[in-house]
């Protein structure tokens, strides 16, 4: 690797962990703007080189993506977890998974989800008082688990959600970062990795018991993704380890991020009140509301706070074959981090960067990389759940506000942690007024 790369300040042997510790989405930001578009971050054990320019996403997702793959570290750090899912799953064995989960996430099925989606929503929105204090997280969460819950595994409901909410709670601990960023390997008996395998074993269990009843059950005309899965099983094209590592990270993936981006959207509508009455007027027009019925404010305000807080909000390839980016040489074997939550406040792409504007997407601006927007990662490895989850997230967003008024409280604000998701830090109280 080139010494010529520019590094942010570095103490001695912790090298960048102090600062990437103390904040590591201002630091991402400031270096971004300070040493981008090419710069390079150590942590102990831990080399990076940061494209921090849009245009360069483009670069390793499309122009030049035969020189890059899959970190590896992800396979070392999920692969007990994963398995073979479609985020950890490589090569062929990844094409073919691929082809098997697709079905589910064709544009006309995801339509037809959108029913059980808004029944979910509205027996939680029911469910709350004049007056009553909620955590947007913690009801978020439960509307994204029964959501996969029904339409993923075809079940009225997940008897198991809030067991599989406290292992993902402990899965995602492991990844949150201490104050100096030193990681500890899972076989080092620490609490956090005995809660992480706790939880890996609780997730198989759940898993097991609900393949279990699918299987001893009617599977619906094999309309959801298990039953699609358990049919290939059943024909022999597909091994039952892979189903329950598809399942698992449908689970996973599919909840904790779509949870992460409701919360913010419902907090930051709860601190604008001028633009929740733009949205309350909009999804309280029409008499009923359907999967298809047209949003075109709420839909920017959930592309806006996907802007603002990507649930994603790093992604990380390897170079396979050496590349020069911006003038510099990236050797072959190299990690290189792609910080969308760089991209997405960059002042030069975006206006008020950091302003929540959901009108922004009206306006003529800068012209603006493709890469400039990917809360749902991009190239050929895109979120395969992205039309599920922008449904999700206008449907429960307009089924939320033709009910109530969401009020910001004293407690409220938004502070993301930088996990496996950006998910935030602690509860996100808002104040229900009917």
């Amino acid at each position: 690797m080139s010494e010529s790369i520019p590094t942010p300040e570095r103490l001695p042997v912790i090298g960048n962990a102090l600062a990437v510790g103390r904040d590591p989405f201002a630091f991402v930001e400031r270096a971004a703007r300070e040493y981008g578009p090419v710069f390079r971050v150590s942590i102990p054990g831990h080399s990076f080189v940061c494209y921090a320019d849009a245009t360069l996403a483009e670069r390793v997702f499309v122009t030049e993506r035969t020189r890059y793959g899959k970190d590896p570290r992800e396979r070392d750090l999920l692969g007990e977890l994963l398995g073979e899912g479609l985020l950890t799953a490589r090569g062929e064995t990844w094409q073919r998974g691929r082809e098997q989960v697709q079905p589910a996430f064709y544009p006309g099925r995801v339509q037809a989800y959108g029913e059980e989606i808004l029944e979910i929503a509205e027996r939680t929105v029911a469910g709350w008082t004049d007056g009553e204090r909620v955590d947007a997280y913690a009801s978020s969460t439960d509307i994204a688990l029964s959501s996969i819950a029904a339409t993923m595994f075809g079940l009225e409901r997940l008897d198991e959600a809030r067991l599989l909410g406290e292992a993902v709670d402990a899965i995602t601990a492991r990844f949150e970062p201490s104050r100096v960023p030193v990681e500890v390997p899972l076989w080092v008996p620490t609490p956090a990795n005995r809660r992480y395998r706790r939880a890996v074993e609780s997730i198989d269990g759940i898993v097991e018991r609900l393949l279990a009843r699918k299987r001893s059950g009617d599977r619906g005309g094999d309309d959801d993704l298990c039953s699609t899965l358990l049919s290939a099983a059943d024909d022999g094209t597909l091994e039952d380890d892979a189903v329950r590592d598809h399942l698992v990270t449908v689970l996973l993936a599919g909840h904790e991020t779509t949870a992460v981006a409701l919360t913010y959207t419902l907090a930051l509508l709860a601190l604008h009140p001028a633009e929740q009455a733009r949205v309350r007027q909009e999804v309280r027009e029409p008499e009923t509301l359907t999967p298809t019925t047209p949003l075109a404010l709420t839909d920017r305000v959930v592309r806006e706070a996907l802007r603002l807080y990507p649930p994603t909000y790093l992604l990380y390839r390897q170079t396979v074959e050496t590349d020069t980016v911006a003038g510099y040489e990236i050797p072959t074997g190299t990690r290189v981090v792609l910080p969308q939550w760089a991209y997405h406040r960059d002042e030069r792409t975006y206006d008020e960067p950091h302003a929540f504007r959901p009108d922004r997407w009206l306006e003529d601006g800068p012209e603006r990389p493709e890469y400039a927007y990917m809360p749902f990662g991009g190239g050929e490895r895109a979120c395969i759940g992205r039309r599920f989850a922008l449904l999700e997230l206008r449907l429960v967003v307009a089924t939320v506000l033709r009910a109530v008024s969401l009020e910001a409280t004293a407690e409220t604000a938004i502070e993301p942690t930088p996990a496996l998701t950006a998910r935030p830090a602690g509860p996100v109280p808002l104040r229900i007024r009917r």
